[in-house]
């Protein structure tokens, strides 16, 4: 991720209040992840929704969106250059 925001910061003065915003937002989905998932986990095995794999399902749901929302990053942050550019970097 931090590769990622290196390469898409507007300018070298933005870059550091976009690396607060990542790292809080990180950080707060690591403290309240592991409680959330596990609580889903169980409410499933408990009710047998989908046969309790209700965690799969979920954690199916939420990955699918990263495949659309990985293609708008730009060439750049996948480290793909036009040619020409390489010797700029």
């Amino acid at each position: 991720m931090q590769l990622a925001l290196n390469d898409i910061a507007p300018t070298h003065a933005t870059l550091g209040t976009l690396n607060g915003i990542a790292l809080a937002v990180g950080a707060g989905l690591r403290a309240i992840a592991p409680a959330l998932f596990a609580s889903i986990f169980a409410a499933g095995v408990k009710h047998q929704i989908f046969g309790g794999y209700l965690i799969w399902v979920v954690l199916i749901l939420l990955a699918s969106p990263l495949i659309v929302v990985l293609r708008w990053l730009p060439a750049k942050a996948e480290g793909k250059f036009k040619k020409g550019h390489e010797e700029e970097e």
